[in-house]
């Protein structure tokens, strides 16, 4: 059975010039029975860095209505379910849980992209310390991020920093930041809430999903059951991409199922 993709952008990310057409139908191509489009919503952006349309100057009804008319117009070939990926920051947490109150999400997925007040992908971050200090740094506020808020269903890309660092992920070690790592997957669980597996990384040839299998093993032997799909994909020739490699790790690691995301609701579906 073809694995659903459940973080998937469109050009309502203003990092994507993607129809959201485009996108449903290159999911019904290879097979899928659902897709949750999550487009990016980030409040309160730092100077500098990456910026996404659908924060404070964005549309949140305008993508809303989108949706639920892709839902409907799609509704005989595959599941269309409305979900957001939305930018986490550790002052934001009551903000977040209204906005996810108002809308009629299916899907949530709650993502850190900045620390220390600044974008990940701004190299001057990592001047002058070592990349296990910025990783460090990185998973304490994400940590944070996830105790100030409930407006999330499962952890997006949890180890985001890696793509970003010199380094990239090549000296990361779990054992180096199990502190941290077993305090957030732990929370995570006793939320009530899930990881992803991200395979961006695994078609950009870093070796290994987002986060690696340390930490999905981790999760698991924590009790965590709650893992979605995602290829964090932009353009429609990227959207379930290494996902049967993906299957395989995350068999290796202890799980038999997977989770797609309905009223966000939790639903298992067999690896």
């Amino acid at each position: 059975m073809t694995i659903s993709d459940f973080h998937i952008h469109t050009h309502f990310s203003s990092d994507s010039d993607a129809p959201p057409a485009a996108q449903i139908e290159r999911a019904i191509a290879l097979g899928m029975r659902h897709i949750a489009i999550t487009d990016h919503h980030d409040l309160d952006l730092p100077p500098g860095g990456r910026t996404f349309l659908l924060g404070e100057t964005g549309d949140t009804e305008a993508y809303i209505r989108t949706m639920q008319e892709l839902k409907s117009a799609y509704a005989d070939r595959i599941e269309v379910l409305i979900g957001v990926e939305l930018g986490l920051q550790p002052h934001l947490g009551q903000t977040l849980n209204t906005l996810a109150a108002a809308h009629p999400f299916d899907f949530i997925i709650g993502s850190t992209h900045r620390f220390d007040g600044r974008d990940t992908e701004e190299q001057e971050l990592y001047a002058g310390r070592p990349d296990e200090e910025s990783v460090q740094l990185y998973l304490e506020t994400e940590l944070e991020n996830l105790k100030a808020t409930d407006a999330y269903d499962v952890v997006g890309h949890l180890d985001f920093v890696l793509r970003d660092l010199p380094s990239r992920n090549k000296n990361f070690r779990y054992e180096t930041h199990a502190d941290v790592l077993d305090a957030m997957l732990s929370h995570v669980i006793e939320s009530g809430k899930g990881i992803e597996c991200n395979t961006t990384t695994l078609y950009r040839g870093f070796g290994a999903p987002g986060p690696d299998a340390s930490v999905i093993r981790r999760y698991r032997e924590l009790g965590g059951e709650i893992i979605t799909f995602g290829s964090d994909a932009h353009r429609p020739e990227r959207l379930g991409m290494a996902f049967e490699e993906a299957r395989g790790i995350v068999r290796d690691c202890g799980f038999s199922h997977y989770c797609i995301f309905r009223e966000r609701k939790a639903e298992f579906l067999p690896l």
